[in-house]
């Protein structure tokens, strides 16, 4: 079974992603905080995650550069889903690592499980080392 770590504040959110990919026969693990994000993506080794950006405790972007930083977790698949959608934040999700940028105002919950279907069948690009 293909697991999945929702990262997301919001408990009502939460539990609906929660429910909708358990219907769709993933696994799925789910986050509330920054730290616990970490903690949860190295311990679990989940399959995708699905990152939002304003987070307690660290940001979803401090949270991608460090897995991406981190050898158990470079190669995870990240899907950001966040309500921040300025260019420069999507722009800045790619530039850290993320194979996907989803505006929640703009993606609903079929668009979400799609995507991640999407990026789980196709291989993970690693970003080229600065060296």
């Amino acid at each position: 079974m293909t697991k999945v770590l929702l990262v997301e504040d919001d408990v009502a959110l939460r539990e609906i992603y929660s429910a909708r990919f358990a219907a769709e026969n993933f696994e799925v693990s789910s986050a509330g905080d920054g730290e616990e994000a970490l903690s949860k993506a190295i311990a679990e080794k989940p399959d995708i995650i699905i990152l939002d950006i304003m987070m307690p405790k660290i940001s979803g972007f401090d949270i991608l550069d460090i897995l991406r930083a981190t050898p158990e977790t470079k190669n995870t698949k990240i899907i950001i889903m966040s309500a921040l959608s300025q260019a420069s934040d999507i722009e800045k999700g790619a530039r850290l690592g993320a194979d996907a940028y989803l505006v929640k105002s703009q993606a609903t919950l079929s668009d979400v499980i799609d995507k991640t279907n999407e990026i789980l069948a196709r291989p993970r690009k690693e970003k080229p080392s600065a060296s």
